[in-house]
């Protein structure tokens, strides 16, 4: 029924956005493209690649970077030239503490999938974008059609009532009526044109490119539609979630990571001596050494608290996510069935609305209703369009933001 009225209010003179000669992208192109010009995947790509290479870093044999200490002795600076020379050099590396190098290893593998879910999430806010961008641009444009229409019609009247007045028929009161009446429309069709150039760059800049917008594939019976509406809902498929529950897994392997960092890493190297006393011959020699810190709550307590903090906030925002992610939900179902009412009764009332005026503008020629009356009926008439636009888009608006609820980027 509201396909039928819509289609009937369109061949009453007010056309939509997709009544154009251009064919407008698809929704899929549009977000593709908005996807690919979004500089988050960029970042994200990066992020990814950063924790894998910290992963495979974690494989190395020892805990850190080689250090060399080197120290060089001589008595003549004191004045004491007694030849009391000594040259130490030592080389040392950092071992791992039992189960830091694993735990290190899973922190960086957990970091990794992080990045990759958080892409998941980062495209899902690139379609609600677009898809809010195209029925911004859409809207403005039905906007602009109804208020030329609605021109139009004032125009009609404004030069019936000149030749009228020519005719001594009508008074110079409604001659300035209509006048003001069309100027103030022109103000707004002028304010109508910056909506839609704002809209229409706004989706330009999401996309990268010039983009013609249009939604006219999306209706209750669109496949994609039917395929996530077709199983069961399930709040750990959408992608928030999912971020939320990794984000948990992290801090569970940090704090993991920090129980097996209980004290700074020991290191083991090996030096070398080479000295001189009192005329003796030089002598060198070589050994090795280990540094064994011992293990301190002084450092160890803060860095677990700190891990186990951060592990206790990470759970609480996953049950905050999932409980957003319901109410979500439940406010997107009842939108889609709201907007799914209301199109057909605003399409119907804006189906009356336009004859009412047309038969007011009539009844005006006849002279059997005041000018007033048929200017006030033509203005309701517009607003009823304005209504059914609003209704007729936020509907195919609903339909999306519920396939993409459903865990479906389009």
């Amino acid at each position: 029924m509201a396909a039928s009225l819509a289609m009937a209010l369109v061949s009453g003179g007010v056309a939509t956005a997709d009544d154009t000669t251009a064919i407008p992208a698809t929704l899929h192109d549009v977000i593709a493209a908005a996807w690919t010009n979004d500089p988050a995947q960029n970042d994200l790509a990066t992020q990814e690649a950063g924790a894998k290479k910290r992963q495979r870093a974690a494989k190395s044999w020892f805990a850190g970077g080689p250090s060399v200490d080197a120290q060089y002795y001589d008595d003549r600076p004191s004045g004491r030239n007694y030849a009391y020379r000594t040259t130490q050099v030592g080389l040392s590396v950092p071992l791992w503490l039992p189960g830091q190098g694993t735990a290190t290893e899973h922190v960086a593998e957990a970091d990794a999938q992080a990045a990759v879910v958080q892409k998941d999430v980062a495209h899902m806010a690139v379609a609600i974008r677009a898809t809010d961008a195209i029925g911004a641009v859409l809207l403005a444009e039905r906007r602009r059609s109804a208020m030329d229409s609605t021109l139009a019609a004032l125009r009609r009247m404004a030069r019936a009532v000149r030749a009228s007045s020519h005719a001594g028929e009508s008074t110079s009161a409604e001659q300035q009526a209509v006048d003001a009446r069309i100027a103030l429309s022109e103000s707004d069709r002028n304010a109508i044109d910056e909506e839609v150039e704002a809209a229409q760059a706004n989706l330009d800049i999401l996309t990268g490119h010039p983009t013609k917008a249009g939604l006219s594939e999306i209706d209750t019976h669109w496949p994609l539609f039917l395929r996530a509406t077709a199983r069961p809902w399930s709040e750990a498929n959408d992608p928030r979630v999912r971020a939320a529950h990794q984000s948990v897994t992290v801090a569970t392997e940090q704090d993991h990571l920090a129980a097996h960092s209980y004290m700074p890493n020991p290191e083991i190297g090996v030096g070398v001596i080479n000295q001189g006393q009192y005329g003796s011959p030089w002598d060198t020699q070589v050994g090795v050494s280990l540094r064994m810190p011992i293990p301190s709550d002084v450092t160890s307590v803060p860095v677990r608290t700190a891990a186990q903090s951060a592990l206790s906030t990470a759970i609480r925002q996953e049950i905050a996510t999932q409980r957003t992610v319901r109410a979500e939900m439940a406010r997107v179902q009842a939108h889609l069935k709201n907007t799914s009412a209301s199109i057909v009764s605003t399409a119907q009332a804006a189906h009356e609305m336009l004859a009412r005026a047309d038969a007011m503008e009539r009844s005006w020629r006849s002279g059997e209703t005041s000018l007033i009356e048929a200017l006030r009926a033509r203005m309701d008439a517009y607003n009823a369009l304005l209504t059914f636009s609003q209704a007729e888009i936020d509907h195919r608006i609903a339909i999306v933001r519920t396939v993409i609820a459903l865990g479906y980027i389009p």
